[in-house]
Protein backbone atom coordinates (compact mmCIF):
# COMPACT_ATOMS: atom_id res chain seq x y z
CA UNK A 1 0.00 0.00 0.00
CA UNK A 2 1.15 3.53 -0.82
CA UNK A 3 0.60 6.33 1.69
CA UNK A 4 0.29 10.05 1.10
CA UNK A 5 -1.50 13.24 2.03
CA UNK A 6 -4.62 14.74 0.47
CA UNK A 7 -5.14 18.45 0.79
CA UNK A 8 -8.15 20.72 0.71
CA UNK A 9 -6.18 23.96 0.84
CA UNK A 10 -8.49 26.29 2.70
CA UNK A 11 -8.98 28.75 5.54
CA UNK A 12 -11.50 28.45 8.34
CA UNK A 13 -14.20 31.07 7.62
CA UNK A 14 -14.71 31.93 11.29
CA UNK A 15 -11.05 32.79 11.92
CA UNK A 16 -9.10 33.10 8.66
CA UNK A 17 -5.44 34.05 8.50
CA UNK A 18 -3.46 35.49 5.55
CA UNK A 19 -3.99 33.32 2.50
CA UNK A 20 -0.32 33.42 1.53
CA UNK A 21 0.45 31.82 4.89
CA UNK A 22 -2.24 29.17 4.35
CA UNK A 23 -0.59 28.09 1.11
CA UNK A 24 2.86 28.14 2.72
CA UNK A 25 1.58 25.89 5.51
CA UNK A 26 0.11 23.33 3.12
CA UNK A 27 3.29 23.31 1.03
CA UNK A 28 5.31 22.73 4.22
CA UNK A 29 3.20 19.61 4.83
CA UNK A 30 4.29 18.18 1.47
CA UNK A 31 7.95 18.92 2.12
CA UNK A 32 7.75 17.13 5.47
CA UNK A 33 5.83 14.26 3.86
CA UNK A 34 8.68 13.67 1.42
CA UNK A 35 11.24 13.87 4.23
CA UNK A 36 9.28 11.27 6.22
CA UNK A 37 8.97 8.85 3.30
CA UNK A 38 5.38 9.35 2.17
CA UNK A 39 4.62 8.57 -1.44
CA UNK A 40 2.39 11.38 -2.72
CA UNK A 41 0.65 14.70 -2.07
CA UNK A 42 -2.69 15.39 -3.79
CA UNK A 43 -4.67 18.64 -3.96
CA UNK A 44 -8.38 19.30 -4.47
CA UNK A 45 -10.31 22.06 -6.22
CA UNK A 46 -13.35 24.17 -5.42
CA UNK A 47 -14.45 27.67 -6.37
CA UNK A 48 -16.23 30.59 -4.69
CA UNK A 49 -16.24 29.09 -1.18
CA UNK A 50 -16.17 30.98 2.11
CA UNK A 51 -13.08 29.01 3.12
CA UNK A 52 -11.15 30.14 0.00
CA UNK A 53 -10.71 26.52 -1.09
CA UNK A 54 -7.96 26.56 -3.70
CA UNK A 55 -9.33 27.13 -7.22
CA UNK A 56 -5.95 26.31 -8.83
CA UNK A 57 -4.60 23.03 -7.45
CA UNK A 58 -2.22 22.53 -10.35
CA UNK A 59 -0.35 25.70 -9.38
CA UNK A 60 0.11 24.24 -5.90
CA UNK A 61 1.30 21.00 -7.47
CA UNK A 62 3.89 22.93 -9.48
CA UNK A 63 5.13 24.67 -6.33
CA UNK A 64 5.48 21.34 -4.52
CA UNK A 65 7.08 19.60 -7.50
CA UNK A 66 9.70 22.35 -7.73
CA UNK A 67 10.74 21.78 -4.10
CA UNK A 68 10.67 17.97 -3.97
CA UNK A 69 12.51 15.19 -5.76
CA UNK A 70 10.63 11.94 -5.11
CA UNK A 71 7.12 12.78 -3.89
CA UNK A 72 4.38 12.27 -6.48
CA UNK A 73 2.09 15.28 -6.92
CA UNK A 74 -1.52 15.03 -7.97
CA UNK A 75 -4.87 16.70 -8.27
CA UNK A 76 -7.69 14.98 -6.42
CA UNK A 77 -9.85 16.02 -7.95
CA UNK A 78 -9.98 18.53 -10.79
CA UNK A 79 -13.61 19.43 -11.47
CA UNK A 80 -13.26 18.80 -15.17
CA UNK A 81 -16.57 20.26 -16.49
CA UNK A 82 -15.39 23.76 -15.52
CA UNK A 83 -12.21 23.61 -17.61
CA UNK A 84 -11.12 23.78 -21.24
CA UNK A 85 -9.79 20.25 -21.88
CA UNK A 86 -7.02 21.36 -24.22
CA UNK A 87 -5.59 23.71 -21.58
CA UNK A 88 -5.81 21.02 -18.91
CA UNK A 89 -4.03 18.57 -21.23
CA UNK A 90 -1.27 21.11 -21.76
CA UNK A 91 -0.98 21.95 -18.06
CA UNK A 92 -0.72 18.29 -17.06
CA UNK A 93 1.90 17.68 -19.75
CA UNK A 94 3.97 20.64 -18.52
CA UNK A 95 3.60 19.56 -14.88
CA UNK A 96 4.69 16.05 -15.75
CA UNK A 97 7.84 17.47 -17.32
CA UNK A 98 8.54 19.86 -14.44
CA UNK A 99 8.20 16.98 -11.98
CA UNK A 100 10.07 14.51 -14.25
CA UNK A 101 7.13 12.13 -14.42
CA UNK A 102 5.60 12.44 -10.93
CA UNK A 103 2.04 13.57 -11.77
CA UNK A 104 -1.19 11.79 -10.79
CA UNK A 105 -4.26 13.16 -12.55
CA UNK A 106 -7.52 12.83 -10.61
CA UNK A 107 -10.78 14.00 -12.16
CA UNK A 108 -14.33 14.47 -10.97
CA UNK A 109 -17.57 16.09 -12.05
CA UNK A 110 -17.81 18.73 -9.33
CA UNK A 111 -20.56 18.98 -6.77
CA UNK A 112 -21.27 22.61 -5.92
CA UNK A 113 -24.39 24.43 -7.13
CA UNK A 114 -22.58 27.78 -7.08
CA UNK A 115 -19.83 26.49 -9.36
CA UNK A 116 -22.24 25.24 -12.01
CA UNK A 117 -24.30 28.41 -11.74
CA UNK A 118 -21.35 30.80 -12.10
CA UNK A 119 -19.58 28.86 -14.83
CA UNK A 120 -22.91 28.51 -16.66
CA UNK A 121 -22.50 24.76 -17.14
CA UNK A 122 -25.76 22.76 -16.92
CA UNK A 123 -25.25 20.28 -14.10
CA UNK A 124 -27.02 17.52 -16.02
CA UNK A 125 -24.15 17.64 -18.53
CA UNK A 126 -21.49 16.98 -15.88
CA UNK A 127 -20.88 13.30 -16.63
CA UNK A 128 -21.02 13.65 -20.41
CA UNK A 129 -18.61 16.58 -20.36
CA UNK A 130 -16.19 14.80 -18.04
CA UNK A 131 -15.95 11.58 -20.03
CA UNK A 132 -15.72 13.42 -23.35
CA UNK A 133 -13.03 15.77 -22.03
CA UNK A 134 -10.82 12.96 -20.79
CA UNK A 135 -11.24 11.08 -24.08
CA UNK A 136 -9.98 14.16 -25.91
CA UNK A 137 -7.11 14.68 -23.47
CA UNK A 138 -5.89 11.12 -23.85
CA UNK A 139 -5.88 11.59 -27.58
CA UNK A 140 -3.78 14.75 -27.15
CA UNK A 141 -1.20 12.87 -25.11
CA UNK A 142 -1.13 9.82 -27.38
CA UNK A 143 -1.35 11.28 -30.89
CA UNK A 144 1.74 11.90 -32.96
CA UNK A 145 -0.14 13.50 -35.88
CA UNK A 146 -2.44 16.49 -36.26
CA UNK A 147 -6.05 15.52 -35.56
CA UNK A 148 -9.48 17.07 -35.21
CA UNK A 149 -11.98 16.27 -32.48
CA UNK A 150 -15.76 16.51 -32.89
CA UNK A 151 -17.69 15.71 -29.74
CA UNK A 152 -21.02 16.67 -28.29
CA UNK A 153 -19.53 19.30 -25.98
CA UNK A 154 -16.05 19.99 -27.33
CA UNK A 155 -14.84 20.62 -30.89
CA UNK A 156 -11.21 21.23 -31.76
CA UNK A 157 -9.95 21.42 -35.35
CA UNK A 158 -6.38 20.68 -36.38
CA UNK A 159 -4.85 19.89 -33.00
CA UNK A 160 -1.08 19.47 -33.12
CA UNK A 161 -0.13 18.54 -29.57
CA UNK A 162 3.64 18.79 -29.23
CA UNK A 163 4.19 19.04 -25.45
CA UNK A 164 4.35 15.39 -24.44
CA UNK A 165 4.01 14.12 -20.86
CA UNK A 166 6.91 12.10 -19.50
CA UNK A 167 4.65 9.27 -18.33
CA UNK A 168 3.08 6.94 -20.87
CA UNK A 169 0.35 6.86 -19.85
CA UNK A 170 -0.30 9.60 -17.29
CA UNK A 171 -2.06 7.82 -14.36
CA UNK A 172 -5.73 8.85 -14.44
CA UNK A 173 -7.86 8.53 -11.31
CA UNK A 174 -11.62 9.15 -11.20
CA UNK A 175 -13.62 10.23 -8.17
CA UNK A 176 -16.64 8.02 -8.84
CA UNK A 177 -19.84 7.71 -6.83
CA UNK A 178 -22.60 5.27 -7.71
CA UNK A 179 -22.38 1.90 -9.43
CA UNK A 180 -22.76 3.21 -12.99
CA UNK A 181 -19.88 5.68 -12.73
CA UNK A 182 -17.67 3.19 -10.86
CA UNK A 183 -18.31 0.63 -13.62
CA UNK A 184 -17.47 3.22 -16.31
CA UNK A 185 -14.24 4.07 -14.50
CA UNK A 186 -13.24 0.42 -14.65
CA UNK A 187 -14.32 -0.07 -18.25
CA UNK A 188 -12.22 2.88 -19.37
CA UNK A 189 -9.18 1.57 -17.48
CA UNK A 190 -8.88 4.33 -14.88
CA UNK A 191 -8.00 4.09 -11.19
CA UNK A 192 -10.65 4.69 -8.52
CA UNK A 193 -10.67 7.59 -6.04
CA UNK A 194 -13.21 6.10 -3.64
CA UNK A 195 -13.82 2.99 -1.62
CA UNK A 196 -15.10 -0.15 -3.33
CA UNK A 197 -16.97 -1.71 -0.42
CA UNK A 198 -19.22 -3.83 -2.62
CA UNK A 199 -16.55 -4.85 -5.10
CA UNK A 200 -18.25 -3.28 -8.11
CA UNK A 201 -15.05 -1.75 -9.44
CA UNK A 202 -13.07 -4.99 -9.37
CA UNK A 203 -16.00 -6.89 -10.87
CA UNK A 204 -16.23 -4.34 -13.70
CA UNK A 205 -12.48 -4.60 -14.29
CA UNK A 206 -12.76 -8.36 -14.65
CA UNK A 207 -15.77 -8.01 -16.95
CA UNK A 208 -13.69 -5.71 -19.16
CA UNK A 209 -10.88 -8.28 -19.30
CA UNK A 210 -8.60 -6.34 -16.95
CA UNK A 211 -6.63 -7.63 -13.97
CA UNK A 212 -7.66 -5.78 -10.77
CA UNK A 213 -4.12 -6.22 -9.43
CA UNK A 214 -2.98 -3.70 -12.04
CA UNK A 215 -5.41 -0.97 -10.93
CA UNK A 216 -5.45 1.26 -7.88
CA UNK A 217 -8.08 2.23 -5.31
CA UNK A 218 -7.71 5.20 -2.95
CA UNK A 219 -10.34 6.05 -0.29
CA UNK A 220 -9.67 9.38 1.44
CA UNK A 221 -9.06 9.20 5.18
CA UNK A 222 -9.23 12.14 7.59
CA UNK A 223 -6.91 11.78 10.58
CA UNK A 224 -5.60 13.59 13.66
CA UNK A 225 -3.18 11.86 16.03
CA UNK A 226 -1.60 12.46 19.42
CA UNK A 227 -0.55 10.23 22.29
CA UNK A 228 -3.30 12.00 24.24
CA UNK A 229 -6.64 11.27 22.47
CA UNK A 230 -8.18 14.48 23.74
CA UNK A 231 -5.37 16.52 22.24
CA UNK A 232 -5.94 14.79 18.91
CA UNK A 233 -9.62 15.75 19.10
CA UNK A 234 -9.31 19.36 20.28
CA UNK A 235 -6.66 20.23 17.68
CA UNK A 236 -8.81 18.96 14.80
CA UNK A 237 -12.41 19.30 16.00
CA UNK A 238 -13.15 22.72 14.55
CA UNK A 239 -11.70 21.90 11.15
CA UNK A 240 -13.31 18.48 10.93
CA UNK A 241 -16.66 19.94 11.94
CA UNK A 242 -16.38 22.52 9.17
CA UNK A 243 -15.28 19.91 6.62
CA UNK A 244 -18.17 17.54 7.29
CA UNK A 245 -20.84 20.25 7.29
CA UNK A 246 -19.38 21.87 4.17
CA UNK A 247 -20.79 18.89 2.30
CA UNK A 248 -23.86 18.19 4.41
CA UNK A 249 -25.18 21.76 4.23
CA UNK A 250 -24.25 22.72 0.67
CA UNK A 251 -26.97 23.57 -1.82
CA UNK A 252 -28.01 20.65 -3.97
CA UNK A 253 -27.36 20.86 -7.69
CA UNK A 254 -31.00 21.79 -8.26
CA UNK A 255 -30.48 24.83 -6.02
CA UNK A 256 -32.44 23.51 -3.05
CA UNK A 257 -31.13 23.91 0.48
CA UNK A 258 -30.78 20.98 2.91
CA UNK A 259 -32.87 21.17 6.10
CA UNK A 260 -31.22 22.43 9.29
CA UNK A 261 -31.43 18.88 10.66
CA UNK A 262 -28.67 17.91 8.21
CA UNK A 263 -26.10 19.76 10.29
CA UNK A 264 -23.79 17.58 12.32
CA UNK A 265 -22.93 18.88 15.79
CA UNK A 266 -19.43 18.44 17.25
CA UNK A 267 -20.79 15.85 19.70
CA UNK A 268 -22.35 13.86 16.87
CA UNK A 269 -19.10 14.04 14.95
CA UNK A 270 -17.08 12.89 17.94
CA UNK A 271 -19.43 9.96 18.54
CA UNK A 272 -18.82 8.63 15.02
CA UNK A 273 -15.03 8.72 15.08
CA UNK A 274 -12.76 5.71 14.63
CA UNK A 275 -15.44 3.60 12.98
CA UNK A 276 -14.15 2.07 9.71
CA UNK A 277 -16.75 2.29 7.01
CA UNK A 278 -19.19 4.10 9.28
CA UNK A 279 -19.79 7.34 11.10
CA UNK A 280 -19.40 10.76 9.51
CA UNK A 281 -16.42 10.13 7.25
CA UNK A 282 -15.03 7.49 9.60
CA UNK A 283 -12.27 9.88 10.70
CA UNK A 284 -9.35 8.58 12.75
CA UNK A 285 -8.94 10.87 15.76
CA UNK A 286 -6.93 9.48 18.64
CA UNK A 287 -3.70 7.64 19.32
CA UNK A 288 -1.34 5.93 16.87
CA UNK A 289 -2.52 2.58 18.26
CA UNK A 290 -6.12 3.46 17.38
CA UNK A 291 -5.00 4.44 13.90
CA UNK A 292 -3.27 1.08 13.40
CA UNK A 293 -6.39 -0.81 14.43
CA UNK A 294 -8.56 1.38 12.20
CA UNK A 295 -6.38 0.77 9.13
CA UNK A 296 -6.17 -2.94 9.88
CA UNK A 297 -9.97 -3.03 9.87
CA UNK A 298 -10.00 -1.23 6.53
CA UNK A 299 -7.54 -3.74 5.11
CA UNK A 300 -9.65 -6.51 6.55
CA UNK A 301 -12.47 -5.59 4.21
CA UNK A 302 -14.51 -2.84 5.88
CA UNK A 303 -14.45 -0.76 2.70
CA UNK A 304 -12.90 -3.12 0.16
CA UNK A 305 -9.50 -3.35 -1.50
CA UNK A 306 -7.08 -0.46 -0.92
CA UNK A 307 -3.83 0.26 -2.77
CA UNK A 308 -3.29 3.92 -1.82
CA UNK A 309 -4.32 5.62 1.39
CA UNK A 310 -4.43 9.45 1.24
CA UNK A 311 -4.51 11.04 4.70
CA UNK A 312 -6.12 14.41 5.33
CA UNK A 313 -3.85 15.66 8.11
CA UNK A 314 -4.41 19.44 8.06
CA UNK A 315 -7.95 20.57 8.84
CA UNK A 316 -9.23 24.10 8.26
CA UNK A 317 -7.67 26.49 10.76
CA UNK A 318 -5.34 23.86 12.23
CA UNK A 319 -1.96 24.88 13.62
CA UNK A 320 1.10 23.59 11.81
CA UNK A 321 2.48 21.97 14.95
CA UNK A 322 -0.67 19.84 15.20
CA UNK A 323 -0.72 18.86 11.51
CA UNK A 324 2.97 17.95 11.60
CA UNK A 325 2.55 15.98 14.82
CA UNK A 326 0.00 13.79 13.04
CA UNK A 327 2.27 13.37 10.03
CA UNK A 328 5.25 12.41 12.18
CA UNK A 329 3.24 9.92 14.25
CA UNK A 330 1.88 8.33 11.10
CA UNK A 331 5.43 7.92 9.78
CA UNK A 332 7.05 6.72 13.00
CA UNK A 333 4.37 4.57 14.64
CA UNK A 334 1.49 3.80 12.30
CA UNK A 335 2.91 3.03 8.87
CA UNK A 336 5.69 0.71 10.13
CA UNK A 337 3.06 -1.41 11.88
CA UNK A 338 0.93 -1.55 8.73
CA UNK A 339 3.90 -2.43 6.53
CA UNK A 340 4.94 -5.15 8.97
CA UNK A 341 1.45 -6.61 8.79
CA UNK A 342 1.52 -6.46 4.98
CA UNK A 343 4.89 -8.23 4.93
CA UNK A 344 3.54 -10.95 7.20
CA UNK A 345 0.53 -11.49 4.95
CA UNK A 346 2.76 -11.62 1.87
CA UNK A 347 5.04 -14.29 3.31
CA UNK A 348 2.28 -16.30 4.99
Amino acid sequence: MKFGIINAVRNHPSHPYPLQDVYADFISDALLAEELGFDFAWYGEHHFTACQWTPSPMLVMAAVAARTERLRVGVSVLCLPFHDPIRVAEDIAVLDNISRGRVDFGIGVGSQYEEYDTFKIPSHERFGRTWEAIEFMQRCWDSTDTFSFEGKYYRYPNVTFTTRPVQKPVPIWVGSQGPKQVALTAQKGFHLLASDARGGYDAALRAAGSNPDEFFIAPMQQVSLAHDPEQAWTSAAEGLHYFVNFYRLRRRLDGSVPPPSAELTPDMLKAGLNSPGGGPGGAIVGTPEQAVEFIRALQGGAIGRITHLPFGIRHAGMKTEDAHRTLRLLASEVLPAIREMEATLTTA
